[in-house]
């Protein structure tokens, strides 16, 4: 075997990684592989011992459990680092010369655009006509209540609300509320296969090989989350499609830098920033912690533009938010959101830790989370329970200074709360977020929820399957969660497998220096961390990460143009 081949042979199968004197792609492997791998660790002590930490509690139990944790942390690396690495190779490698072909007779793009629209849309159809006349779940009555009683409020986006309330109202109007959420079911459903085909189109841009692009198209027409939450009532929905177009927009301006300087883009830049924030609450967060490290990232020609788009983005978001509130005399939410980990931390401690707690710290506990019914409420996947009984309005001070003070008595515990709280957003082996609310046909809820809520009489959206037994057959995907017993398919449907792609596309694109197309992903990871935070893990947070990540990696690993901008019409 000649030397070249023998090269070759060892690069496929797998060891390539150990036997090439390139630190950088070891290092960047490494950098996507120990944690991952640290993640799955830790995913498994958690879902089998309850806890992250030795539950023995000795000096030398405690060393020992350490000890092995490295141990196996840095063992799994190892296969995790290498799929990495054969990742980011397959990125450098140069196929552009295998399609050029198809840049000879192209069709125009907003051809292809129609036509990914139209294909999306035609494989919803069946899932609409089985869930007609929508997946009327979620958010969706308290929403309505707040319509028909004019009482609004900001817990839930105000644009949402009253975009979910004009067609109910419309429905009034008809004589039919049913027949109002049948058409707020298509005009979601036309706007969500607008937006993935124009992802698509974008791919098609870009030459992103045609195997890839019908991938994808498979992925938005069939997969059950796409056709499901196209249907559903829910505000992460829109949402989902707006951070999707805001990424690909803002990809495009970063990759073609002539395009900072237009009007238009920049126009519908804001545009589209400030919608996305105010389609959900915390996107703001994630939306100004990302405005630094984009600016420091964007070049000095750039920023100034940049910072101006934002701060105009942030000015008509805050404006927008301001005419809704007082068109609708809303009143503010609840600040309990955001202390959703904090109190899953103090009711575990409380839990876990009630006979060592001194008398003093139990009466403070007392004031905000009872001790008769903490035990009874406390979830370690979902902190609504807690969250929604504890008094907080009383003495916030107090409380945050009974969380400071309990927690360093108990860290081990409050680490513990914060990683069973947020498990299905990094441990790929997750079940807990499919049956945080249960699971079952009849009761609509497993994996998606698809319960059709309760309204109040004479409004009533009554459900009318046309195709029952597709009806059926999506609820044991959805509701009764089988697809858990398909091995490899499994993977596809856990929230944890997007982050992981998300970071995998930040290191594949450290590796390769292409240190500019990292910007575009930063408000996606910024958008996870606030996630951390959230109350529990649902499908439907995760779906602007879930339909955002398998669009932007291809660009990044399909070297199919230099920066992968030239020659795009």
């Amino acid at each position: 075997m000649e030397k070249r081949e023998k090269k070759e042979y060892i690069r496929k199968s797998g060891i390539y990684i150990w036997l090439v004197k390139n630190k950088r792609l070891l290092c960047c492997a490494f950098v996507w592989g120990v944690p991952f791998a640290c993640s799955c660790v830790l995913g498994w002590r958690l879902v089998s011992k309850g806890t992250v930490f030795d539950p023995g509690g000795s000096f030398a139990a405690g060393m020992g459990s350490f000890l092995l944790f490295l141990l196996q942390t840095a063992l799994l690396s190892v296969p995790a680092a290498a799929l990495a690495a054969v990742i980011m190779c397959g990125g450098k490698s140069k196929r552009v010369g295998k399609w050029k072909h198809d840049l000879q007779g192209r069709r125009p793009v907003w051809q292809m655009w129609l036509f990914y629209e139209i294909v999306i849309f035609l494989c919803w159809m069946p899932v609409f006509l089985a869930y007609y006349p929508s997946v009327f779940a979620y958010d969706a009555e308290g929403q309505l209540y707040q319509v028909i009683s004019h009482d609004y409020s900001t817990h839930h986006p105000l644009l949402h609300t009253l975009f979910l309330g004009a067609f109910f109202r419309l429905g009034g109007a008809l004589g039919s509320y049913s027949a109002g959420m049948a058409v707020h079911s298509v005009v979601q459903m036309v706007l969500m296969a607008a937006a993935f085909g124009w992802a698509l189109s974008y791919l098609y841009r870009r030459q992103i090989p045609r195997w890839i692009r019908i991938l994808l198209l498979l992925f938005y027409g069939l997969f059950p989350a796409n056709s499901v939450l196209a249907l559903s009532t829910t505000k992460d929905v829109l949402f989902s499609a707006l951070v999707l177009t805001f990424t690909l927009w803002m990809y495009r301006m970063i990759c073609d830098r002539e395009m900072w300087g237009g009007r238009k883009e920049r126009a519908v830049f804001i545009v589209l920033a400030a919608l996305m924030l105010l389609f959900r609450n915390n996107a703001v967060y994630a939306f100004v912690v990302s405005v630094p490290v984009v600016y420091v990232g964007i070049g000095k020609p750039a920023r100034r533009t940049y910072l101006r788009m934002a701060l105009l983005a942030l000015l008509l978001f805050a404006i927008g938010s301001a005419m809704l509130k007082t068109a609708t005399h809303a009143h503010s939410g609840s600040p309990r959101e955001m202390l959703s980990v904090p109190l899953q931390q103090m009711a575990r401690t409380r839990v876990e830790a009630e006979e060592q707690l001194s008398p003093q710290m139990r009466q403070e506990l007392d004031h905000y989370i009872p001790s008769e019914w903490v035990f009874a409420a406390y979830h370690p996947h979902l902190a609504d329970p807690v969250k929604n009984r504890a008094v907080i309005h009383d003495n916030p001070k107090g409380l945050i200074e009974t969380w400071v003070k309990l927690g360093l008595q108990h860290p081990a515990v409050y680490v513990d709360a914060f990683l069973d709280n947020s498990l299905g957003l990094w441990f790929l082996w997750d079940t807990s977020h499919a049956q945080v609310y249960g699971i079952g046909t009849e009761s609509g809820f497993g994996y998606l929820s698809t319960d059709n809520r309760t309204m109040p009489a004479g409004c009533e959206i009554v459900e009318h399957s046309f195709l029952p037994g597709l009806r059926a057959f999506m609820e044991k995907i959805v509701s009764d969660n089988e697809y858990g017993k398909l091995p490899v398919v499994r993977l596809l449907f856990a929230p944890a497998l997007y982050w992981w792609l998300l970071y995998l596309y930040l290191a594949a694109a450290l590796y390769q220096k292409k240190y500019r197309e990292m910007l575009p992903a930063v408000y996606l990871a910024a958008y996870y961390l606030t996630l951390l935070l959230s109350p529990t893990v649902l499908v439907r947070y995760m779906y602007p990460i879930m339909a955002t990540i398998p669009v932007i990696l291809p660009c990044l690993m399909m070297n199919t143009q230099r920066d992968g901008c030239e020659n795009i019409q």
